[in-house]
C-alpha cells in the first residue's frame, strides 16, 4: 500500500475512485448546537477511504459530522496534487493533501491555507531489521538502502536525509528500488540485498505483520513533517458559513480520533465494516491500526489532535527546497497563521473529549 503524497509522486494505481465518482456521504442531520439545517459540504481525500483515515471512519460511524451540523460528502481522488489543484481552482473548498504538496501549492498560490494534519507525524519511515548492526542513519555509509520505486513518496526524505549529513546518493549510499511491501521486498531485506528500507508506514506495517521486526532509523528532525493536511483558501476563511462547516469538520475529526484512541478494539471493528478490503488479513489490519494510532500521537501530550507547529511546516518547506522540489526558499507564515486560522483552531477543540472517550469505552 502506497501513500503518494509528495510532489511528483502522486501515482494513481492504488486509488480506487476519482473525484466526482464513488463519493460517500455521511449521515445528514441538523446542527445539534443551533438547530439549523445541516450545511452540505464536499471534502476531498488524497487517498481512498482507509484505516489511514481512522478519525474519518469513526466520525462517519458515530454520526459526529451530523452532530456538528455538517452534511458531508467525502470524495476520494487521485492524490494530493489533484486535491490542491481543485482547491486552488475553487472547485471545492476543503481537501486533505500531503503536507509537501500543500506547501508546493502555496508556492504557486499564496492564498492556500493549511489547518490540522492527519497524522501530525511523518508517514515515511526508514527502517532496518532489528538484528541489523546499523543503529542510526549515518551508519548506512557504504550500504544499500531499498526504496519502493523511483519517484516514490519516500524519495525526498531519503535524499534530504543523505544531504543533511553530507552523503551523496549512489556514492556513499546506494539507493535501490525493490518494490512495495510484499514477498520480494521482504526477501531483499532478509537476505541482505538491502541493508535498510524506506517507505510509507503502511508498507512497514505489512512487513511487521509478515513477521519482520524492524528498528526505525529515520532522522529525528524529519519526524516533524506531517502527513495529509486539511487545506482551503483564504476566501473560504472569510465566509462565516463556510468557516462554520470547516470547524464542524475538524471537530468531528477530532472526536473520531478521540474515539479510536479510547477504544482501539471497537475502532478496528468499525474500520473493518467500512473498509473490509483492508481486513482480509487480520494480523495486518491490527498492525496497521496500531501504527496509525501511534502516528496520531503528539510529541506534546497537551497538543490537540492534528495540530502542527509553524516550525514543522517550515521544516517541510525547507526540505522541499533542499531537495530541489521548489526552486526558492519559502516562508510559510501566512499559510498556517492568521486571525481566521487561529479562531478555527481554537474552536475545533471545543468539545467534551471525556464524554467521547467514555462513550467509546462503553
Amino acid at each position: 500500500m502506497r501513500l503518494k503524497l509528495w510532489a511528483g509522486a502522486v501515482v494513481t494505481g492504488l486509488l480506487l475512485t476519482a473525484c466526482g465518482g464513488g463519493g460517500e456521504s455521511t449521515d445528514a442531520g441538523t446542527d445539534s448546537n443551533e438547530g439549523g439545517a445541516a450545511v452540505p459540504t464536499t471534502m476531498l481525500l488524497s487517498y481512498q477511504e482507509s484505516i489511514y483515515w481512522l478519525p474519518l471512519l469513526m466520525a462517519k460511524d458515530q454520526g459526529y459530522f451530523a452532530e456538528e451540523g455538517v452534511d458531508l460528502t467525502v470524495e476520494a481522488t487521485e492524490g494530493s496534487g489533484f486535491v490542491t489543484q481543485q482547491v486552488i481552482a475553487g472547485n471545492v473548498d476543503f481537501g486533505w493533501a500531503g503536507a509537501a504538496d500543500s506547501v508546493i501549492a502555496y508556492s504557486k498560490d499564496d492564498q492556500i491555507r493549511a489547518l490540522i494534519c492527519n497524522p501530525p507525524q511523518n508517514i515515511f519511515r526508514i527502517v532496518v531489521a532489528e538484528s541489523s548492526p546499523i543503529k542510526e542513519f549515518a551508519d548506512l555509509k557504504g550500504k544499500v538502502l531499498g526504496i519502493t520505486e523511483a519517484g516514490g513518496g519516500e524519495e525526498p526524505i531519503v535524499d534530504a536525509a543523505l544531504g543533511d549529513i553530507g552523503y551523496q546518493r549512489d556514492v556513499d549510499v546506494t539507493v535501490l528500488p525493490i518494490g512495495a511491501a510484499g514477498p520480494q521486498s521482504l526477501l531483499a531485506i532478509q537476505d541482505g540485498t538491502v541493508d535498510a528500507y524506506a517507505s510509507s508506514y503502511p508498507d512497514i506495517s505489512t512487513l511487521t505483520a509478515q513477521g519482520l521486526v524492524t528498528r526505525d532509523i529515520t532522522p529525528e528532525k524529519f519526524n516533524a513533517i506531517p502527513g495529509d493536511c486539511l487545506i482551503t483558501r483564504q476566501s473560504v476563511l472569510e465566509d462565516p458559513a463556510k468557516v462554520q462547516a470547516l470547524v464542524g469538520i475538524m471537530r468531528a475529526w477530532a472526536k473520531g480520533a478521540a474515539f479510536a484512541e479510547a477504544n482501539p478494539v471497537k475502532a478496528l471493528d468499525i474500520s473493518c465494516q467500512i473498509v473490509p478490503q483492508e481486513c482480509t488479513d487480520a494480523v495486518f489490519a491490527e498492525q496497521y491500526l496500531a501504527d496509525t494510532l501511534a502516528l496520531a500521537k503528539q510529541a506534546d501530550p497537551a497538543a490537540p489532535f492534528g495540530s502542527v507547529t509553524q516550525a514543522a511546516w517550515q521544516t517541510t518547506a525547507d526540505l522541499l527546497f533542499s531537495s530541489g522540489t521548489i526552486s526558492e526558499k519559502l516562508d510559510v507564515t501566512s499559510m498556517v497563521t492568521g486571525a481566521q486560522i487561529s479562531e478555527a483552531l481554537t474552536e475545533y477543540v471545543n468539545f467534551d473529549k471525556a464524554a467521547v472517550e467514555s462513550a467509546a469505552k462503553s
